[in-house]
């Protein structure tokens, strides 16, 4: 595992709470999972897979992919479109940790996209993608701001879904915001300006009661920038992202995907969620940085 995989994922794993278990997939079944993300070339990334009642890392997944794997390749609230992969290929270094697939039909969505087995019903209950246009998730998202120490936050929604996770019949929306003074695509500048953030939320009913997680957050610094200000000085930004939502291991409950990216890499990680224990992380990971 690279040195950045490392960093981001602990970062992540600060951000995160604990979670969940399920009924097990059969002994016979094997799901790998891609991942793809806007920019990110014809190939998608292994994050691994599910077999046999537990979750599969990259390296013990890879092996197993002999090509012509069938997947369904999907974005957040859209339709399931059928592809087929082939052989896993490190990317090399610094990055041999990692492995791209390649599938056909090539990407060419502008969207984060997942690829599950197609044997799997990975999408048990819709996931609807919402108008980022929202007055009231932007006021939910400025008030997390402030209370952060963000003072006059500019706003900027860059996601919503809406999903019933655990399958209790009660839905719950994920809203995903950023600001970032100066940045490329996913990817964060170098360096945060005061004012720059980047926080994913979840929002649930419990009894009744509508209750605000944290899935991920970064805050730049909100003391001027300096002209010898650097690395060393302050801290990198990193961009969150809710790149899936989908049943990954045929439990029933549908797992998120989270992206995070510095400027010169990125990293997945997936997390299984209940409303009693909230989330926790599974072994399936990836990532590409120096």
């Amino acid at each position: 595992m690279t040195h950045f995989l490392r960093r981001t994922l602990l970062l992540g794993g600060a951000l995160l709470a604990t979670g969940a278990g399920g009924q097990a997939t059969t002994a016979t079944n094997f799901f790998p999972i891609l991942i793809h993300a806007p920019g990110d070339g014809d190939r998608a990334q292994l994050l691994g897979a599910a077999a046999g009642g537990r979750w599969l890392t990259v390296k013990e997944a890879a092996p197993r992919l002999k090509g012509q794997e069938r997947y369904v390749r999907r974005s957040l609230g859209g339709p399931a479109i059928p592809v087929t992969g082939g052989l896993p290929e490190s990317y090399g270094e610094p990055c041999v940790d990692a492995y791209g697939v390649p599938v056909k039909p090539a990407n060419s969505s502008n969207q984060f996209q997942v690829f599950t087995a197609a044997a799997l019903n990975a999408r048990p209950r819709p996931v609807t993608a919402l108008p980022t246009g929202n007055a009231i998730y932007r006021q939910i998202v400025r008030a997390e701001l402030i209370k952060r120490g963000v003072k006059n936050p500019i706003v900027q929604l860059v996601g919503l879904t809406r999903t019933d996770l655990d399958g209790d019949g009660t839905q719950e929306v994920i809203i995903e915001a950023a600001h970032f003074a100066g940045r490329s695509g996913p990817y964060p500048p170098g360096i945060g300006q005061p004012g720059d953030y980047s926080i994913v939320l979840l929002r649930h009913v419990v009894r009744g009661q509508v209750l605000t997680v944290t899935l991920g957050v970064d805050i730049a610094p909100q003391t001027p920038l300096k002209p010898d200000d650097s690395f060393e000085t302050r801290p990198l930004a990193n961009m969150i992202r809710l790149a899936g939502v989908a049943d990954l291991n045929g439990d029933g409950r549908m797992e998120l995907i989270l992206f995070g990216a510095y400027y010169e890499g990125s990293s997945y990680s997936v997390q299984e969620w209940t409303p009693a224990r909230g989330l926790t992380p599974t072994p399936l990971e990836t990532g590409c940085g120096v």
